[in-house]
Order: structure tokens, then sequence, then C-alpha cells
């Protein structure tokens, strides 16, 4: 086990070093730059003074090498739009909206989806099973603003029973939360469902019935132990996902999250808090991954990590 978590922290390194030039490349090579716009332009030797005054007028290699050795300080830099702040700063403010709306998401989501899917497998090829995978095949196929805008028409237009959009009174959170429990609640229900079928065809589970266990010892104490694998390990990334922002959703229902600043960060050339924000969200990434691989292990003690045989 060790070993294995030394090997993925350094591939982990790797890929945050190689994410990082992808993205700073990538930033530079879009057309313009954060003092090219159209609503306030400026002198050219204005212009001039403040890309120099930024590094801006240096080669790409001698500004990624000095981002990056900011990166190591945790010094993310000045973000372009908002000088009065830094990257830090702005990320952890805006961070706790989409944390909280993405977190209460999946805790929404989840649980109803494995309900589901328990329900879907129990009770396989009736009415039960077709109106959850109705609902799975539903919440994965049909995109968020979509579904978002569904819930705005119904709940805030047609009812009246929410309010469309905002940040602040609990009560603007609901649809918010909706949204964004679509997805682990689809997720959740299609893979509850094939591990519990997989689980249940299982000859341990013959030889538990022959042995006179009841059908609600065996499912609790022993079917859903063994399914519980997959959905475990696929918690942590899709967490990550939700929980950084997303841009549909806060746009959708005006949420001052993380998702707007991966817009504006774009929009604006604003590369040091692009970079903050990518970099963020490759390193959860990799985290959550490797909790997943060691959760799989814990879980799963009849193998190890490297796939010899306990």
């Amino acid at each position: 086990m060790t070993g294995f978590i030394v090997r993925r922290t350094l591939s982990m390194l790797v890929t945050f070093i190689i994410v990082s030039v992808v993205i700073f490349l990538m930033m530079h090579s879009i057309p313009g730059g954060p003092f090219d716009g159209n609503e306030m332009p400026l002198p050219d030797n204005i212009r001039a003074r403040l890309m120099a005054q930024l590094g801006l007028d240096k080669p790409l290699w001698e500004q990624y090498l000095r981002y990056m050795w900011g990166v190591l300080h945790f010094d993310f830099g000045i973000p372009f739009q908002s000088p009065g702040e830094t990257v830090t700063g702005l990320i952890l403010h805006s961070w706790v909206p989409s944390l909280v709306l993405g977190g209460l998401g999946i805790l929404v989501g989840a649980p109803t989806g494995i309900l589901l899917g328990i329900a879907a497998a129990l009770k396989r090829n009736t009415w039960i099973d077709y109106i959850a995978s109705a609902l799975a095949t539903l919440g994965l196929t049909i995109p968020v603003f979509v579904t978002s805008t569904l819930l705005i028409l119904v709940f805030a237009v047609w009812l009246h029973w929410l309010p469309a959009s905002g940040w602040g009174e609990p009560k603007r959170w609901i649809l918010p939360i909706l949204a964004y429990a679509a997805v682990p609640l689809a997720t959740y229900a299609r893979y509850t469902r094939a591990a519990m079928l997989d689980t249940l065809n299982k000859p341990f589970v013959i030889v538990l019935r022959a042995k006179g266990l009841s059908e609600r010892k065996i499912i609790f104490e022993h079917v859903l132990r063994n399914s519980a694998i997959p959905m475990v390990t696929i918690f942590l990334p899709m967490f990550v996902g939700i929980a950084t922002g997303s841009i549909f959703v806060e746009a959708m229902f005006r949420v001052p999250g993380l998702g707007a600043y991966f817009v504006s960060s774009i929009n604006k050339r604003d590369y040091p808090l692009e970079m903050a924000l990518m970099l963020l969200v490759s390193a959860l990434f990799c985290i959550s991954f490797l909790l997943s691989d060691i959760l799989y292990a814990l879980l799963n003690p009849r193998i190890r990590i490297d796939g010899r045989q306990r």
C-alpha cells in the first residue's frame, strides 16, 4: 500500500505539471490579452507599462516559471479583474456557494439514487424498475441547463413556491440543489442497480439462501456490502466535479460561485485566476482518485492495489 501511494503521488505531481503547462500554453494561444478590450481601450504606452508591470512582456517560459514558483509558495497572484483582492482570497470567497450547493446536491441525490437502484434491482422487470431506470436515463441524458430551466418554470413561474434565483436565504438554495442532485441521483441509481443485480447472481447468495437466512438479512448484511465498492469509489470524483461549481447551474440561478469565475477568467484573459482555478480542479481530481483507490483496497481486502492476490 505504501509503495502504491508513493507511486500515485509521484504520478499526480507529473500530471499536475503537464496540466499546468497545457493550460498555460492554451491561455496564451488565444488571440488578445487582458488589456485589449474594446470597452475601455488603453493607450499603447499605458498598456505596455501594465504588461511590463505584470511580467506579461516576458517570454512564455519565464512567465510560466515565475507563476509556478509563486504556486510553490501558495501565491497565485492578483486577479486582473479584481486588483484589490488576491486570487486565493477570491477563490475561497466564491467557493462557499459552490461547495454548499454542490455538497447538498450530492447528499440529496446520492442516497435517493441508491434507494432507487436497490428498489429497481429487487423488483427487476416490474413497474418500479422501469420508473427507476427511466429517471436514471433522463437524469443522465437531459442537459443540466434544461433541468434548471424546468425547475424554474415549474416551481418559480407556475407554482410560485420558490424564488427563481439568488443566493443568501436558504429557500433560494432549493432549486439549485435539486439541479445539482440530478446527476448523482441518476448515476447512483444505475450503478446501484447494476451492482446489486451482479451480486444477487453470485453463488454465495444461493448458499446463504440454502442455509435458511432471511431475505432481509441477505440483502442488507451481505449483498449491499459487496455492492458498495463501485458506489463508494465514484463518490469523491463526483463530489469534486460538482462541488467546484457548475457553469450552467450557477448561471441559471445567479449563484456567485466558482462557475462564474471560470467563464469571466477566460473572457477577460485573467491568466492568474484561470490558472489557479484549473490547477485547483486538477489537484482535487488527482487527490480524489488516489483516495478512491485506497478506499477500494480497504473495502475489497481480497486483492492488493497492485493487482496481486493476498
